[in-house]
Parts: C-alpha cells; sequence; structure tokens
C-alpha cells in the first residue's frame, strides 16, 4: 500500500497538504474511497480512507499501529561535504540504512558548493516512504567545521572514520553499547590532521576501517551497516 507524509493529524482524521496532496490528486489520481498509509515523523503508521480532495486530501484514520522498522539506536551520520552531487545518494541510504539523522558540513579539503538542504530533505522523504520508516531523519543545513564540532560533542559517542589511524577498531569503539552515537566521515581528499585533532579534543574516537582506502559515499554506508549489524538490529 502507498506511503504518504502527513503534518496533521487528529484524533481520528489527517490532511496531506503540498507536494504529497499534489502526489496523490495529479500523479497517482487517488480518489475518496482510496486507502494508503500516512506517517508523520513519530514513529506511528496510520491506514487511512480518503474522505476528501481538493487543494487538500483529507482522509479517515481506519487503523493506527507502532512502526516496527525503527531501530532503538540513534546513529547521526556527520558528511564531510562531497562533489559530483554524491549528497543525495549518501542522504538516501543513510535513511534506508536507518540514521536518525544526517549533518552535512564543510572541512577543508571539500571541494563542491553544497545544494539545496530542501533538496536534501525531499530526497530524504522519498527514502524513508520507500524503505517503510516512519520518522523522518533530520538533515541539517550545511555547516561549517566549528559548527558540526559543536553539534558533535553532543552525543554520547563520537566516532570519527581517519584513514590515519591503525589500531582502534570500530567494534572497540563501540563498546559499552551507547544509545546515541555519531559517526563523521571525511571528504574526498580526507580529513586535515588539526581537524582530527579538534575532533579528539572533543571527545571523538578515531576508527580505522580496515586495510582498503574506502570512498567518502562508501564509508558512511559500511560504518552504518556495521553499527546496525553489531547493536542486533539487522
Amino acid at each position: 500500500m502507498r506511503r504518504f507524509f502527513a503534518e496533521t493529524v487528529f484524533a481520528d482524521k489527517l490532511v496531506i497538504t503540498g507536494d504529497e496532496a499534489s502526489h496523490i490528486k495529479n500523479t497517482l489520481r487517488m480518489r475518496e474511497g482510496d486507502e494508503f498509509i500516512a506517517f508523520d515523523g513519530t514513529g506511528v503508521d496510520y491506514h487511512c480512507r480518503i474522505t476528501k480532495t481538493d487543494k487538500l486530501v483529507r482522509a479517515d484514520i481506519i487503523t493506527r499501529r507502532q512502526n516496527e522498522c525503527e531501530i532503538d539506536v540513534d546513529v547521526t551520520l556527520y558528511q564531510a561535504y562531497p562533489k559530483s552531487g554524491k549528497m543525495e545518494e549518501i542522504v538516501q541510504k543513510a535513511v534506508e540504512l536507518g540514521a536518525a539523522g544526517i549533518v552535512p558540513f564543510i572541512s577543508a579539503r571539500c571541494v563542491k558548493k553544497p545544494d539545496s538542504t530542501a533538496r536534501l530533505m525531499r530526497v530524504a522523504l522519498s527514502a524513508v516512504k520507500q524503505c517503510g520508516r516512519s520518522v523522518l531523519p533530520a538533515v541539517d543545513g550545511i555547516l561549517n567545521f566549528e559548527q558540526a564540532l559543536e553539534k558533535m560533542q553532543r552525543h554520547e559517542r563520537l566516532i570519527v572514520c581517519w584513514e590515519g589511524e591503525k589500531n582502534t577498531s570500530l567494534k572497540t569503539a563501540l563498546c559499552g553499547r551507547p544509545k546515541d552515537i555519531a559517526v563523521v566521515i571525511g571528504p574526498e581528499g580526507g580529513f586535515e590532521e588539526y581537524e582530527v585533532e579538534s575532533m579528539r579534543k572533543r571527545g571523538g574516537v578515531t576508527v580505522t576501517l580496515g586495510p582498503r582506502i574506502l570512498r567518502t559515499q562508501t564509508a558512511g554506508m559500511f560504518v552504518l551497516s556495521a553499527i546496525m549489524y553489531d547493536m542486533g538490529q539487522i
């Protein structure tokens, strides 16, 4: 059954607006009586039946249930901004793998002019609908390095993936079963050493991802998958 995001949910009804409403009416040509699944970002799925379509889509809620796709650990991906339009792919795959949020930031070796954050949010919403989640991960506006550092230190565990680390493994960094994890991935050229030291001073643990050098768009997906497996989410 098709899934749509609803911003306005009442006790027994909901309203869908904007692009989602337009997609329902004009692209899919759904009408009164058609049924669908809605979610509002709180982790609940609503089984609905359309009652009216005009500028908005109004629907009755038939049943509601807690979505079982969400995981019990928050993993936020801090991604140094890549080139060649890779950020959209990174957001899409991170959402599919269960990330609680994505924070794009600019580090010293980033070369790409950032895309619109609104565009990245649309990519995230599409990925949520496709993979069956009911929580919409936050996609932050693009931060500079100092702003990203400020956010990074708020997490229970800060894991910095760095090719210069030769000893500490990801598994070691996950000891203690933290429930709020930040994963930091550098750009194509990697981090400057002063950036790594800045993250260490704020509690960051640098980890190696093995003997192979992974592309920036691969590294985050590799780490997210490994964390989900280690935490028993796969």
